[in-house]
């Protein structure tokens, strides 16, 4: 019986080990499936070709919106340069949006919204007129939800980068101010070479970058500013706002 007992005896706790084992295993195969699965998504990322994302949906009720906005004077953003396919090409000094335009396009932007959920211009152009209307927390949050859609679409990084911009004015802290003026900074840095809003982005980004005291950076790209679109009627402003720069 006593030797019986000692062959017996561990075979409970071995049996015990190997189904801890087991268990420990699972969710180790899990998480290096998930880890394949992830550089894979991020290795097919870098490889298949970035499109731009541009224009006005096709949706009727879109393509109301955008005419409507279209008949409207672009408000002003202060001293940063913003254009979208929704508002135009801002300019300083504009009126503010009339309130009932700006309702009735988020109500036909929204029904658009609601057919196809998977447009990213769609998001980008509610949060557009969240911008127009000074509601820069929620134009935040709606250019993020573009951003989600397609990384890579400049003009919502403008739009957020501009959003935050002028987030900041708001701010007393400057500590927060600054953080913001530099989340922004970021976002126009994101705005692809190749895309419509990338000289926008980056005026944008140079004047910002004078304004948290970066003033080497910003002359840097006060420079690449003014020897790529050194035509345009935006380039004597940054000309004065970076002297250097010329």
């Amino acid at each position: 019986m006593t030797g019986s007992g000692l062959h017996r005896g561990p075979l409970p706790a071995l049996v015990e080990l190997e189904r801890r084992l087991r268990w420990r295993f699972a969710p180790l195969l899990i998480f290096v499936a998930m880890m394949v699965g992830l550089g894979t998504a991020a290795a097919v990322s870098l490889l298949v070709p970035r499109g731009t994302v541009a224009g006005i949906p096709g949706d009727a009720d879109a393509r109301a919106a955008f005419t409507l906005m279209r008949a409207q004077a672009p408000p002003g953003m202060g001293a940063l340069r913003f254009r979208s396919e929704l508002t135009g090409e801002a300019e300083a000094g504009r009126p503010p949006l009339d309130p009932a335009t700006a309702v009735e396009a988020q109500a036909l932007l929204a029904r658009a919204r609601a057919r196809h959920p998977l447009d990213p211009r769609l998001p980008a152009a509610l949060a557009h007129l969240d911008l127009a209307r000074r509601r820069f927390e929620h134009a935040e949050r709606g250019y993020r939800r573009a951003l989600v859609l397609a990384p890579h679409y400049g003009e919502a990084r403008l739009g957020l980068g501009v959003a935050l911009a002028l987030q900041a004015e708001r701010e007393v802290d400057p500590l927060e101010q600054r953080a913001l003026r530099l989340q922004a900074v970021a976002q126009f840095a994101a705005v692809p070479a190749r895309d419509p809003a990338h000289a926008h982005a980056l005026y944008d980004r140079a004047v910002l970058l004078a304004e948290v005291g970066r003033r080497p950076e910003a002359e840097r790209r006060g420079r690449e500013y003014l020897s790529a679109y050194g035509g345009d009627a935006w380039a004597e402003s940054l000309g004065v706002r970076l002297p250097a720069a010329r």
